[in-house]
């Protein structure tokens, strides 16, 4: 500060007095401050809750429709020949496939040149390259009619892509081979070579070493086609990737993956006892230390609980026998958290498998139930959690507002004194020298 305090004349540690005093007129600040950091992370807290019941309605929502829900599998002898996978609708049955041919790019490759780099190989002119119906047309000059200039040209084609070959012959080693980068017999790759000039070059001739041609299987008998060497939309839910040819058909079965199926509502339990564990870390009281959880005592969020949990526990019109979370196997432990059992769960999906797949898809179902609940407390504009979490940070403003008062009250206040000290001093520092000029008097008097 701008005054000096100390205590030469007094004699006390007058800087120590007024630091003692400020930190005693600073105590409410410091009260504000601990508030700000328990809002802060009662706050916190608050948002971990709402990302964790996110976790939950994104785990059902996963799984909310039907064709999501009734996972399939495909179950077949191991094979070089393809790959079946499974996705959302896949149909039941069996199948036998056969793969009769793969689909193929167009190669093209012309004669053969002595030199590939200098200009005046080619023939002048222009020559037009088409491929799968697109025709560029590639104008060869003096500059550009080497066979490596010829090849650059035509790979700059979209969809092509060429180069020059050596072959390692003793005469006329360099080839111009050029290649379709996509299957299927549309993409075809033709050359009009006739505008160019044989006087001042050689004109290339192509000759088409492998066709493009489309894929082919035989599904239970009956042959497909497809451009590429995947066959994703001959069977609904059913993705078939073909790697080369076989000579006989091999059954393919897909049927419900009932694994998969309850991994699935794993995933939401695990979602649900994640929210019970992280409300009850945070609302553990610690009596030896005097440490309190941010939620301890929070009604708001323990009233969240209660509600999740009657929508657990309650009973739901979707299914005609299995009306419940716990006739399927799924049932509450004594802390709150879900536990599922395997094989309850799996007898359900054998003997009730519409009852169950109701419970998690139907509108009047656990499913939507639980969503509908934690739209509730999380929606962004009206939520009850997401409102008392805004309700907070507005808490935290004001706090953070009251503890920037204090700093110039308490500043005001720090200079208030030091100067009120220093002037004590002055005054101090005058009675001295009056007495000092007293005392001289008096003794000058006596001689």
């Amino acid at each position: 500060m701008g005054f000096g305090v100390d205590g030469l004349i007094s004699g006390m540690n007058t800087g120590a007095m007024v630091d003692a005093m400020v930190a005693v007129y600073s105590l409410p600040q410091k009260a504000l401050e601990r508030d700000i950091s328990n809002t802060t992370k009662q706050k916190t807290a608050v948002g971990n809750v709402i990302a964790r019941l996110d976790k939950i309605d994104d785990a059902i929502k996963a799984v909310e429709d039907e064709a999501d829900f009734k996972v399939y599998k495909a179950e077949y002898a191991e094979t070089d020949a393809f790959k079946v996978t499974t996705s959302s609708g896949a149909i039941p049955g069996s199948y036998s496939i056969q793969v009769n041919q793969l689909a193929t790019t167009e190669l093209e490759v012309t004669d053969g040149f002595d030199d590939k780099s200098s200009t005046g190989v080619i023939a002048e002119g222009t020559m037009v390259v088409t491929y799968a119906g697109e025709a560029t047309e590639i104008t060869v000059d003096s500059d550009n009619s080497s066979l490596s200039a010829l090849a650059s040209a035509i790979d700059d084609i979209e969809g092509l892509s060429a180069y020059v070959l050596n072959t390692g012959a003793s005469s006329k080693p360099y080839k111009l081979v050029v290649q379709g980068e996509d299957t299927g017999e549309d993409n075809t790759i033709e050359f009009d070579t006739s505008g160019l000039t044989e006087e001042s070059g050689t004109v290339p001739s192509f000759s088409e070493e492998r066709a493009a041609a489309d894929a082919e299987v035989e599904i239970n008998g009956i042959t497909v086609t497809d451009s590429d060497n995947s066959f994703g939309s001959a069977i609904p839910g059913l993705d078939i990737d073909i790697y080369q040819t076989n000579t006989s058909a091999e059954n393919v079965t897909v049927g419900l993956d009932t694994d998969e199926i309850e991994s699935n509502v794993q995933e939401i339990v695990d979602a649900y006892n994640n929210v019970i564990s992280y409300v009850d870390a945070q609302t553990v009281y610690n009596t030896d230390l005097g440490i309190a959880g941010p939620l301890v005592g929070n009604t708001t969020v323990t009233r969240v609980l209660r509600k999740l949990a009657s929508v657990v526990g309650d009973q739901y019109s979707s299914g005609s026998t299995l009306d419940s979370l716990s006739l399927m196997g799924i049932t509450s432990n004594t802390d709150g958290t879900l536990s599922i059992d395997s094989s309850d769960f799996q007898d359900a999906l054998d003997d009730n498998l519409d009852d169950v797949v109701g419970m998690f898809t139907d509108s009047a179902g656990f499913g939507a139930t639980m969503r509908e609940q934690i739209d509730v407390y999380t929606d962004t504009v009206d939520g009850t959690l997401e409102s008392y979490k805004d309700s907070l940070e507005g808490q935290i403003r004001d706090l953070e507002d009251s503890v920037a008062d204090y700093d110039y009250r308490i500043n005001r206040y720090e200079e208030r004194l030091r100067a009120q000290f220093a002037a004590m001093e002055s005054i101090l520092g005058g009675m001295q020298g009056t007495s000092n000029y007293m005392a001289q008097m008096m003794s000058t008097n006596k001689k």
